[in-house]
């Protein structure tokens, strides 16, 4: 196959990684602070409900329950009023599309906070200011639930917003009181040191959700058991060096030099990345990692880091599966080479410059067999040391013994029946 001097990539472009990241990061981030919001949704809820109820309990029995004759309805209307409002919160909160909406709400719902604590505070002083002041303690809790509730949504405004609409609602409620004060600057230092408890979980979770938007980040590079190594031991992963049975698959696009003179770097790069993506996915949904691209090439492994019993079933079935999927992901014929053999895995590099991956003969003859399929005209051959691990036994083609540069003897190779019949074989057979 050959492009034409118009052709160009259909493909849209593609995010560089630190985009996507980014945009991960927000998103987990996002909806951490959403699932929190509606936590305190239902705390709320849940109190003003409880609240009303008390209020109305109040109202028809004063005289049993705070020591009065009697007590205006308006507090039991209010209280109504309130958890109404609370309600509707919750059923917006709870919407498919809450979050288009998050950084809206995160500010009128602690301004809705805040004004009920200012309302709740007038109503407890006009009934029960003199005969319970030691109600003022109740209205500090509120103003510390007040000042952490910022800190929940994970966001530094809401923190900042939420935490000085505590310090004015109790200090609305010392100046009613008539607080010492020393009592009164105690309180408020409670307060504020609650709000600053709020800021640092924020800026704690913000931290885990960077951390994990470069573990995924890291993801894109290195198999998901080195990342894990590298988060939780690095030194381990530093020192410690596997020796693996593994198999390697090599890929290689056809013609892709001359596919890419007549376009732009940016849309050789477009179609790289979609090319290599499509690949990569098909390593990763059968147990393999990708050890690196090599321009137009790419080097997976199965088996290493982490174990597979049947490595070099699961690369023949990534290899069917990326000639498939290749006929309508990829413009240009790809070329497949599978060895299996031992390995080494580990860090290679200098001090601030490392790289893991895998090293060893296996790798070079995996190489080597992905440039003999254009000799073979054919687009996969293995070697027979993984063709003698296949476990569902296909029928091969078996090609004959062919030298391989770098060493004394020969090396089997096979290609499989449905991807078409060697111009250069040898002989025929099945194992």
């Amino acid at each position: 196959m050959t492009a034409s001097k118009t052709a160009s990539p259909m493909y849209p472009p593609a995010a560089s990684p630190g985009v996507e990241m980014e945009r991960a990061f927000r998103q987990a981030i996002a909806e951490a602070s959403l699932s929190n919001e509606r936590k305190i949704a239902y705390a709320r809820f849940g109190m003003l409900g409880i609240a009303s109820i008390l209020d109305v309990l109040v109202f028809f029995f004063p005289k049993t329950l705070i020591n009065v004759d009697s007590v205006s309805p308006t507090i039991a209307i209010f209280s109504f009023i309130v958890c109404c409002i609370s309600a509707s919160f919750l059923i917006v909160l709870r919407r498919p599309n809450a979050w288009q909406n998050l950084l809206t709400l995160q500010v009128i719902i602690p301004v809705f906070d805040g004004i009920l604590v200012a309302l709740f505070t007038t109503n407890i002083w006009k009934v029960l200011a003199p005969t319970k002041p030691e109600i003022i303690t109740n209205i500090a809790a509120f103003c510390c639930f007040l000042a952490v509730s910022g800190g929940i949504r994970v966001k530094s405004r809401s923190s900042i917003i939420s935490t000085s609409l505590a310090l004015g609602n109790f200090v609305y409620a010392a100046v009613l009181f008539q607080l010492d004060f020393a009592v009164s600057l105690f309180a408020l230092f409670t307060i504020l040191g609650t709000g600053f408890l709020g800021m640092l979980t924020a800026s704690i979770v913000r931290r885990q959700g960077k951390n994990e938007a470069g573990r995924l980040l890291m993801r894109q590079f290195l198999p998901e058991s080195v990342v894990e190594t590298a988060f939780e031991s690095p030194d381990r992963l530093l020192e410690d060096a596997q020796e693996c049975e593994v198999t390697i698959l090599v890929t290689d696009l056809r013609g892709f030099t001359r596919y890419s003179e007549s376009m732009n770097p940016l849309e050789v790069l477009d179609s790289l990345n979609h090319i290599q993506s499509f690949l990569a996915e098909i390593v990763e949904q059968h147990g393999g990692w990708v050890d690196k691209f090599m321009g137009d090439g790419m080097l997976a492994v199965f088996g290493a880091p982490r174990q597979l019993s049947n490595h070099a079933e699961q690369a023949l079935k990534a290899a069917q599966q990326i000639l498939r999927q290749g006929k309508t992901q990829c413009p240009l014929p790809i070329g497949i080479g599978l060895h299996s053999g031992p390995i080494v895995a580990g860090c290679l590099g200098a001090t601030g410059r490392l790289e893991f991956t895998v090293i060893g003969d296996t790798v070079n003859v995996a190489s080597r067999l992905e440039s003999l399929t254009k000799d073979w005209s054919t687009p996969l051959l293995m070697s027979g040391s993984t063709a003698r691990q296949l476990r569902s036994r296909p029928a091969l083609t078996a090609l004959g013994s062919v030298p391989i540069r770098g060493r004394e003897q020969g090396i089997e190779i096979f290609t499989l029946p449905e991807v078409g019949n060697p111009e250069k074989s040898m002989s025929t057979g099945a194992v």
